[in-house]
């Protein structure tokens, strides 16, 4: 937990807010590449300058987490690390490097100061928080629900286990349908006014709904429904847009393609800008 505070610290990142791990380990000077291998969860390789290797077929939470978890290994000293998928199950998981890199991934993404800050602000409580509020606060720091819910429950103590059982129980779908109020199967991105400090990382396809009025500038989002409370966007091309409501929010909304495979830092490039980001 010291490690991953002094990394974001270091890195010029707050405690009290989530981040983007993508930029945290560009900012760190480790090249991050996304590959279609389907047994693999993700590599840290120190010999290549240093860089981090990730499946682009997973989804967009466990590849945020596998990223920080990679991160884990780099803070650690660890050398050459592979984390592979089989018979549907991650091996190494009794590693002590494999365990104390995970510990490191739930820290780094989800400190406690900012986890409490993201209830309190949208003045919900941890300890009887429902599922839609636990989709909410995950979208926020880009890793999925029940890995919140897991982190709450075993890192934080903030969550019993008879309440975090519960929420395991639902579905995600389920959760993101109580959040937004109707069932969706592609990926719904819950945008409110405490969305500060990263910006709106989403793919293609998803959609994100917006609390309030917002002026929308960039075509990578087009507007698909408009009510009183909230607006309906939709992603719909590579690259980067703004979302603000015209005072004091504002927010970059940043669109990959769905399963992007190529360096990182070329994820949000327009199509036409794009096609060296294929040589991965």
């Amino acid at each position: 937990m010291a490690a991953a505070y002094r990394m974001r610290t270091g890195a010029g990142f707050p405690l009290d807010e989530a981040i983007c791990v993508y930029d945290l380990a560009e900012r760190l000077g480790i090249e991050v590449r996304f590959v279609p291998i389907p047994s693999l969860e993700g590599m840290y390789c120190r010999e290549l300058g240093p860089a981090i290797i990730l499946s682009a077929l997973r989804p967009a939470g466990r590849r945020v987490y596998n990223c920080a978890h990679e991160l884990g290994h780099h803070s650690n000293g660890d050398g050459t690390r592979i984390d592979q998928i089989v018979d549907g199950l991650t091996q190494n998981w009794i590693d002590p490097q494999e365990f104390a890199a995970d510990c490191f991934a739930g820290a780094l993404l989800m400190p406690k100061m900012a986890v409490q800050r993201a209830f309190v602000l949208r003045n919900w409580t941890i300890p009887d928080c429902t599922p839609g509020q636990v989709y909410t606060i995950a979208n926020y720091f880009g890793v999925g629900y029940s890995t919140l819910v897991y982190h709450m429950r075993s890192t934080l103590r903030s969550l019993s286990n008879s309440h975090a059982a519960e929420l395991l129980r639902i579905k995600v779908g389920h959760a993101r349908a109580q959040a937004v109020g109707w069932e969706s199967a592609d990926q719904v991105w819950i945008v409110d006014s405490q969305w500060k400090g990263r910006a709106i990382d989403v793919e293609v396809g998803d959609a994100i709904v917006v609390h309030g009025r917002r002026i929308l500038e960039g075509d990578s989002i087009v507007q698909v429904q408009d009510s009183r409370d909230e607006v309906l966007f939709r992603a719909v091309k590579p690259g980067i847009s703004k979302l603000s409501d015209g005072s004091n929010w504002a927010a970059f909304v940043r669109v990959s393609r769905c399963g992007f495979v190529g360096r990182g830092i070329f994820r949000h490039l327009e199509e036409e800008e794009d096609e060296g980001s294929r040589d991965y």
